[in-house]
C-alpha cells in the first residue's frame, strides 16, 4: 500500500484550519440529524475532494455497524447492509481507535466489499467518531481511482472534521431521541395522544386545502378491566403491547394509529368515504380479534366520525367519535358505530 494505517499526519495548512473551523461551526449549528449529515457532506467536500462518504453507527449492543448516512455511489446498497465490528477496515479502525488512511483499500486483505457493489480501485480514510471517550460511529471517506490516495494533511483534516462531526451527530441523535420520546407511547411504541392530536390538526388542514375527507376512529378494548382483575396488570400491559403491534402491522400509508390512553387507541383515515372508513375500522378490529387472552380472543368496540360531515374541527370530530364509541359499547360491544349527523 502507498500509505499505511495510523501513520503520522503532516501539519494542516493554516488556511485549511480556518476553513475547517468554519465548516465545523456550520455542522454544529444543524437542527436535525438529516441536516447534520447534509452539512457534513457539503462542508467536508469543500475541504477535501472525495467521491463517497459513509457514516457507520455502532449498534446499541456494540457488536455491529449500520450505515446511517451515505453520499455518492451505491447509497441503497450501503444503507441496507450491517456487518460485525470484527470485519473490515472500518471494524479494525473502531477496535483500535486510530484513524486508517489506506491508499488502496480494494487491495487490503481485510477490506469488506458491500454486497451488490463493484470492487473498484479506491482509497479510504476511516476515522472513529468519539464522544466522551466512547466511539459512537465511524466516518469513511473514499476516493475512486488507482492513484488518488489521500495526502497526509487531507487525512488530518478529515480526522479533525470527524471530531467536530461526532459532537454534532451525537447532539442531533439525542435531540431526535428526545423528540421520539415526546411523541411516542412508551409501552406500545405508537404515537401518543399529543402527537396524534397534532397529526390530526395537520391532516385536517391538508384536507381543507385539497377538499378531501378525514375520518377519526376511536377503538376501545372490550372488558379490559376484567383482564387486569383476572390476570394482573403485567398481563394487561402485555395485551396492550400486542395490540399496538397488531395495529402497527395493519396500518396503511394513508392511515395513522396511536394509543390515545389506557386501553383506547385512535386512528386517522385520510380520504376514504364513510363506507370505506367503516371497512378500515373493521379491519383494525379484526386484527385485534386475533389476540388471545386465556381461552378467548380479544374484541374491540369502535366509534367513527368523519370531517366535514360530523364535525367542523378536530376537537368536535373526536367528541363525535367518542359518542359513537359509547353507543357501540351500549349496543353490545364488538362493533363499529358511526356518528350521527346532527
Amino acid at each position: 500500500m502507498g500509505s499505511s494505517r495510523n501513520g503520522e499526519h503532516e501539519n494542516v495548512p493554516a488556511a485549511m484550519l480556518e476553513a475547517l473551523m468554519a465548516a465545523a461551526a456550520a455542522v454544529l449549528a444543524a437542527d436535525s440529524l438529516a441536516e447534520t449529515f447534509g452539512r457534513m457532506t457539503e462542508q467536508l467536500r469543500q475541504l477535501v475532494p472525495y467521491d463517497d462518504l459513509v457514516v457507520y453507527e455502532v449498534t446499541s449492543d456494540r457488536t455491529r455497524l449500520q450505515a446511517v448516512f451515505a453520499d455518492g455511489a451505491w447509497v441503497e446498497e450501503v444503507m441496507a447492509e450491517k456487518f460485525s465490528v470484527e470485519e473490515g477496515i472500518t471494524g479494525h479502525t473502531l477496535r483500535t481507535g486510530a484513524t486508517s488512511n489506506v491508499a488502496r483499500s480494494d487491495l487490503d486483505p481485510s477490506s469488506k466489499t458491500v454486497s451488490g457493489t463493484l470492487e473498484e480501485p479506491e482509497s479510504l480514510v476511516c476515522v472513529p467518531m468519539t464522544v466522551e471517550g466512547q466511539t459512537i460511529a465511524a466516518l469513511n471517506v473514499y476516493r475512486t481511482g488507482e492513484d488518488v490516495a489521500f495526502l497526509a494533511h487531507e487525512a488530518a483534516v478529515i480526522e479533525r472534521f470527524a471530531t467536530m462531526a461526532a459532537l454534532a451527530f451525537n447532539s442531533a441523535r439525542q435531540r431526535e431521541l428526545l423528540q421520539i420520546q415526546a411523541t411516542t407511547d412508551p409501552l406500545t411504541g405508537l404515537l401518543n395522544r399529543r402527537a396524534y392530536l397534532e397529526r390530526l390538526e395537520a391532516e385536517l388542514a391538508r384536507a381543507k386545502r385539497a377538499g378531501s375527507l378525514v375520518s377519526v376512529v376511536l377503538l376501545d378494548i372490550d372488558d379490559f378491566k376484567a383482564i387486569n382483575d383476572m390476570h394482573g396488570h403485567a398481563e394487561g400491559d402485555r395485551v396492550l403491547k400486542t395490540v399496538g403491534e397488531r395495529l402497527r402491522e395493519t396500518v396503511r400509508s394513508d392511515e395513522t394509529v396511536a394509543r390515545y390512553g389506557g386501553e383506547e387507541f385512535a386512528l386517522i383515515l385520510a380520504g376514504p368515504e364513510l363506507k370505506l372508513a367503516i371497512e378500515a375500522s373493521e379491519r383494525f378490529r379484526a386484527a385485534i380479534a386475533t389476540i388471545s387472552i386465556g381461552s378467548s380472543n380479544l374484541s374491540a368496540s369502535a366509534g367513527l366520525a368523519s370531517w366535514p360531515a360530523h364535525a367542523a374541527n378536530a376537537e368536535a370530530l373526536i367528541e363525535a367519535a367518542d359518542r359513537a364509541l359509547y353507543f357501540a359499547k351500549r349496543s353490545g360491544k364488538d362493533r363499529t358505530e358511526a356518528a350521527k349527523i346532527d
